[in-house]
């Protein structure tokens, strides 16, 4: 499979340019992001989906399902809402009270199914689901703009289309939880022809689910407060997502699971391969022109984050309004020549890289490939991956130096004697088992370190290796050195996986931890990033998403992403 792609391109960026940290750190989605996967498929299979219980009383508090239809099967979302104090209102993932629990369910949902959710799913870290659940989560209201959307409602008015759009969320995440925590369902329950097969899917779906309940909760507070309640135009809907907020635990996962973070960016590097290599038309000019200028007013309006992590909107809108600029350039080339002229996206791209910042490069290659959907057919149905590292103990030591050499050797450009390399050191706390990074000679628990320096230990193990003889077997030498078992099977399983490691010193003094947070964040289809510090940040799922009631009703084109605030008079 990877072999037959990068046949059919020659423009695939190499592993040392994309698995750089700061390039990682200024990804953003794509379509082929996990949450635009999901929402082609529920508007092309054209998804029932019908609320069947909302026993909420006027406070806004109770329970609410709704029943889900696709041509695989039928599922169940369940809600749980709570009163709970203002002091107990956390984004940390140890909380232990939230406003919403939710949980996503195969199949239609007994009453004794629902009783003994609704004991279960509010405890969440301590509640204990089966094997029908698919997805348990929990979210906090976004209390400013809940209780505006609300009293506006309530007055049989708007609300302040404004802050909906800059704040973009009534409910935020804290953690969205599949694949066996809790006792839930394992992810092989969803391989083959489950509605749910592929990266990620049952949490979106979750998620997003999430979001048409909060409409549906808001607006039921406010016919409580006034039968004579507004209910909240369409507009204003889609200018609201699911917020997030996500911390370390991100990144352990990237590194625990490093042939899934290799598949996700390679179909990515497929994808913009493939795209820069089209023959553009003057429509495809003229369709990302209009597409940049979008943009760049969505980012003029964005609000601007609390930390300047990454780069200030404003400056991020200044460098797309120059790079359509170049996309005109393109135009004229088209036009000038009677005859298809090929590499013009091929000579744009180096010349964006050439003259602008990454986090703009990034987004241009991002839009690229969303110009071109037929590039991504194939390759939205290969996010899943065989994830095992498996030792091949009959190797050479000859063999196992080959691949070191290939591909690890940016590992050895830090200097591991040298306290700043070794500054950090990463472990899970013992009472959640949340993951944490502490500083050497500083914080308690060195000695409880999660193997995350990836780097080092390859150093270690070429080390080890210099005095041994090519033809000896790897098996041989783990025996004499065990503690080195986990980075050879690493390494052997990571062979021609080019883009399963991030080429960075994970326990440098220079780390950006939340670099590696935005990376999987837009993997799965996040935006408005809003770092709170360098350690964990605020994201919007969904903003600008079709409605519910837009299912299967409306023709579909994925171009909701990056919505821009309605004018008031578009709000009929």
């Amino acid at each position: 499979m990877f072999k037959l792609a990068i046949e059919n391109t020659d423009a695939l960026r190499p592993a040392s340019e994309v698995m750089d940290i700061q390039r990682l750190g200024v990804m953003r989605s794509t379509s082929l992001s996990f949450l635009r996967i999901l929402i082609r498929k529920m508007m092309r299979e054209a998804w029932k989906i019908e609320q069947t219980t909302f026993d909420i009383d006027d406070e806004g508090y109770g329970e609410a399902l709704y029943s889900i239809t696709t041509p695989q099967g039928t599922y169940t979302f369940v809600a749980l809402s709570r009163e709970i104090s203002e002091e107990t209102r956390s984004d940390r993932v140890i909380s232990e009270r939230w406003d919403v629990t939710f949980a996503l369910c195969d199949g239609a949902i007994s009453d004794k199914k629902l009783k003994r959710m609704k004991q279960e799913l509010p405890k969440q870290e301590v509640g204990r689901g089966d094997v029908t659940d698919l997805v348990w989560s929990r979210a906090n209201k976004s209390q400013r703009v809940f209780s505006h959307v609300v009293e506006a409602l309530s007055q049989g008015k708007q609300p302040d289309a404004e802050m909906i759009y800059d704040i973009g969320y009534l409910f935020r995440t804290t953690a969205v939880y599949g694949n066996g925590k809790f006792g839930i369902a394992p992810y092989e329950h969803m391989k083959d022809n489950h509605t749910f097969s592929g990266a990620y899917q049952s949490q979106m779906f979750a998620v997003y689910m999430l979001r048409h309940f909060s409409f549906d909760l808001v607006e039921h507070i406010a016919r409580k407060n006034n039968p004579k309640a507004a209910t909240l135009k369409p507009e204003l809907k889609k200018l609201l997502g699911t917020g997030n907020a996500t911390g370390l635990g991100m990144v352990p996962y990237l590194i625990s699971h490093p042939k899934l973070l290799h598949q996700w960016m390679w179909i990515r590097e497929v994808a913009l391969a493939r795209a820069k290599k089209m023959e553009p038309t003057a429509v495809d000019c003229q369709r990302f022109i209009a597409k940049l200028q979008q943009i760049r007013t969505f980012f003029e309006d964005a609000p601007i984050p609390d930390m300047e992590v990454f780069r200030n909107p404003r400056d991020l809108a200044k460098e797309v309004g120059e790079i359509s600029k170049l996309v005109e350039d393109v135009c004229n080339s088209i036009e000038r020549s009677n005859s298809e002229v090929g590499g013009l996206w091929l000579e744009f791209a180096d010349k964006v890289q050439a003259n602008f910042t990454m986090e703009a490069q990034e987004l241009i290659n991002s839009e690229l490939i969303d110009l071109y959907p037929e590039v991504i057919v194939d390759l939205e149905h290969q996010t899943n991956a065989d994830d095992g590292l498996h030792l091949i103990p009959e190797m050479s030591i000859g063999s196992l130096r080959e691949i070191i050499k290939k591909q690890y050797q940016w590992a050895f450009q830090y200097d591991f004697t040298k306290h700043e390399s070794r500054h950090y050191f990463w472990y899970r706390s013992a009472e959640k088992e949340e993951p944490r990074i502490g500083e050497r000679g500083i914080d308690p628990g060195d000695e409880l370190y999660m193997p995350m320096n990836i780097a080092e230990q390859v150093q270690q193990l070429a080390t080890e290796i210099e005095v041994c003889d090519n033809d000896l077997k790897v098996a041989a030498f783990l025996l004499k050195k065990p503690e080195l078992r986990g980075i050879v099977r690493r390494i052997q399983s990571l062979d021609g996986l080019e883009y399963g490691e991030i080429q960075a010193n994970l326990t440098g003094k220079d780390l950006l931890p939340v670099y590696l947070l935005r990376c999987k964040l837009a993997i799965l289809g996040a935006e408005r990033y809003d770092p709170k510090s360098n350690r964990w940040v605020r994201i919007t799922l969904f903003q600008g998403a079709p409605l519910v009631e837009e299912i299967g009703t409306t023709s579909f084109e994925d171009d909701w992403f990056y919505p821009l605030i309605a004018k008031a008079e578009e709000i009929k």
